[in-house]
């Protein structure tokens, strides 16, 4: 049983915000991989105890985040994909799963939200709304790979289990930003979803821990419940993105007519202030 795990930082508890914990340069980054990485442990143990024997650890955080050096033995560790998101998938999981993953841009009640990076607005698929996990889990799906499990900020875990329903999910914290920041330029957008309440990061294990072992069971003794998630082709993608500084708003557009992740990588179509409608 080999499962892909992917991760991220700012849904990790104990995380707090974006100047102090997301790069290398911060003063907690160091802090904050120790805490990511004994999540992905957590979940791994979990796995393990239900069953799965091959865990392919994918550092989706964009300086990386996981620590080799702290994480489960048992697991191999994956980072530098050329091709945009493929991560490996293509290599044949029998399952996927998502550790410290946030929500995605213009959620309200959410922590460190957003998509790709502070700039996106908004991201849709096929009309569908996505964020990082929504892309990547259509990904996962074109490879016949479903979602059984995510972890991460609340508002992330509502995401989750509006497209794969089916998916167990497991909390850390929770955003208290009331409003979705819809006007806020970029610069504001990365002041916007700093509050939240975050469970001591021990909690937050035994929670993913608890939930890796439940979603597993719960996928081998009722697979026929956990599909591949992915539209239909052609595949299009637009991406509304904000005012930053001077420069105005605009929307890209990438379409294929037959593969998502050379949709990734297509020739983008932009549009400028005026030449569309906000999402």
């Amino acid at each position: 049983m080999k499962i892909a795990i992917i991760t991220d930082l700012e849904g990790v508890a104990g995380v707090t915000n974006f100047k102090d914990w997301i790069a290398p340069e911060n003063r907690y980054y160091e802090c904050g991989r120790e805490l990511l990485t004994e999540e992905v442990n957590a979940a791994i143990r979990g796995f393990a105890d239900a069953g799965a024997d091959e865990f392919f650890v994918i550092d989706g955080h964009g300086e990386g985040a996981v620590n080799p050096l702290l994480l489960d033995e048992r697991a191999v560790y994956s980072r530098g994909w050329g091709i945009y998101h493929e991560f490996g998938l293509s290599q044949g999981f029998d399952a996927i799963a998502w550790v410290g993953q946030h929500a995605k841009a213009g959620t309200v009640l959410s922590h460190l939200t957003h998509t790709g990076s502070l700039y996106v607005l908004e991201c849709k698929i096929n009309g569908i709304s996505v964020g990082e996990f929504g892309q990547c889990a259509f990904i996962a799906g074109s490879f016949g790979t479903p979602v059984i499990f995510a972890s991460g900020e609340r508002a992330f875990c509502n995401e989750v289990h509006e497209l794969t329903p089916f998916a167990h999910t497991a909390e850390g914290k929770y955003g208290v930003t009331l409003d979705d920041g819809r006007d806020c330029t970029e610069e504001e957008y990365w002041e916007h979803n700093l509050g939240a309440v975050h469970v001591h990061p021990k909690v937050a294990r035994e929670r993913i821990y608890k939930g890796a072992k439940a979603a597993l069971e719960d996928f081998l003794e009722n697979p026929e419940k956990f599909k591949p998630v992915c539209p239909e082709a052609p595949f299009v993608m637009e991406t509304w993105y904000r005012r930053k500084g001077e420069k105005p708003p605009f929307k890209k557009i990438l379409r294929h007519d037959t593969d998502i992740l050379k949709m990734f990588a297509a020739d983008p179509e932009i549009l400028q202030e005026g030449e569309y409608e906000l999402p």
